[in-house]
């Protein structure tokens, strides 16, 4: 039996991975702000987007279960916008939850050998990342917020080096769940997105079905990233590593003055 914890797993493709190590006789932990419905499952109430949280929570692990098999990272909040949420802990909450919780989750846990980060987001797509304003306060908006918070998961998985852990970034694409639909605030917009979904949208147990096979084929790579099934080029320039490191010493600062 292995340990797994998913964040976000109460619904959507978390929940729906939930499921398949359940039944696959898996021990799951399920760390989100609401208790779900899942038999079996373990589940942990906390608000990922305060570092205080993702410590507590990295502790009672620990003490309670001791190392894990794989982390599957799924928390997030694509409900649009207008204004920066500003967390107790002074951070913008798309950047606290989409990526330094995945950040400290990712770096603080301990690990079996033979462990896998999935850190589902959307790798594949280019766009700059704004070192200026890492949290996206300046002239806010909820949507290049979420586009910046996964470039800064590209970096987190091109310099994440742990061994014996293996780091996975995934595209779902298009899903069809409640929360992806709420990206937009626009109704157009809603309305379009909806029809993109209804036309080219995945079903979340496709995605699992999805996730489990790049999980396998991934076994022997320290660092892969996918679009669906199709392996992501990892030579592309939101993989940079200079860039990563400096990401990564900027993250360090940040947590320091929390």
């Amino acid at each position: 039996m292995k340990t797994l914890l998913i964040t976000g797993g109460t619904n959507g493709i978390g929940k729906g991975l939930a499921k398949y190590y359940l039944t696959t006789g898996n021990r799951v932990i399920i760390v989100s702000r609401t208790k779900g419905d899942l038999p079996n499952a373990i589940y942990l109430q906390a608000d990922l987007s305060l570092a205080s949280e993702n410590y507590r929570i990295i502790e009672n692990i620990q003490r309670t279960y001791g190392a894990i098999d794989g982390l599957i990272l799924c928390a997030v909040l694509q409900t649009a916008r207008k204004d920066a949420l500003i967390t107790q802990e002074g951070l913008e909450f798309t950047f606290a939850l989409q990526y330094l919780s995945r950040y400290i989750l990712s770096n603080r846990l301990a690990f079996n050998d033979d462990s896998f980060i999935l850190n589902v987001a959307t790798p594949g797509i280019y766009s700059p990342v704004n070192f200026d304003d890492l949290e996206y306060r300046r002239k806010f908006n909820s949507v290049k917020a979420n586009a910046n918070a996964n470039r800064l998961n590209d970096l987190l998985g091109a310099g994440f080096k742990r061994k014996g852990v293996r780091y996975i970034l995934y595209n779902p694409m298009a899903v069809k769940t409640s929360g992806a639909m709420s990206v937009f605030a626009n109704p157009l917009m809603r309305i379009f997105l909806r029809l993109v979904h209804r036309l080219v949208g995945h079903e979340v147990d496709e995605i699992v079905n999805s996730i489990v096979d790049v999980l396998k084929e991934s076994r022997s790579k320290s660092f892969s990233a996918y679009r669906l099934s199709k392996p992501v080029d990892l030579s592309m320039k939101t993989f940079n590593s200079h860039k990563a490191k400096q990401l990564e010493e900027i993250t360090k600062n940040v947590i320091l003055n929390i």
